[in-house]
């Protein structure tokens, strides 16, 4: 996966680019600017089915450490659905996320309505 920062504040998580830096170290070096930024994700609910539950565990762990810088740059996560609504359980689960990191979440179905929405969120709209 790479964090596609060309669009900044709007840093896009691309699962179908690859990049040799893990992505926990990349969105660390983000966190470590200091800068207000709005993640949009377009990877699906099943990007990580074959991941390990040592990897899962690690993951874990990493957001719990940055979750202080989390709450203080991050002003919000968008998925990008692609056409397929995004099933509930998912929805649930960003939710959590959305109460637990202090950042809203959204569901859109393409780039442009995510860059609206993350340009919105950037300046303090709802």
């Amino acid at each position: 996966m790479l964090i596609d920062e060309s669009r900044a504040p709007l840093m896009f998580l691309r699962s179908r680019e690859e990049s040799d830096v893990p992505v926990e170290q990349q969105l660390q070096r983000l966190l470590d600017q200091g800068r207000p930024f709005v993640l949009v994700m377009d990877h699906s609910p099943d990007d990580h089915h074959d991941e390990s539950v040592e990897a899962r565990r690690e993951r874990a762990l990493f957001f719990k450490r940055v979750k202080h810088q989390m709450r203080s740059v991050c002003r919000g996560m968008i998925v990008l659905e692609g056409g397929k609504p995004t099933p509930a359980p998912m929805r649930l689960a960003a939710a959590g996320l959305s109460k637990a990191f202090g950042f809203k979440v959204g569901f859109v179905d393409d780039e442009t309505a995510a860059t609206e929405l993350g340009l919105r969120w950037m300046v303090g709209g709802a």
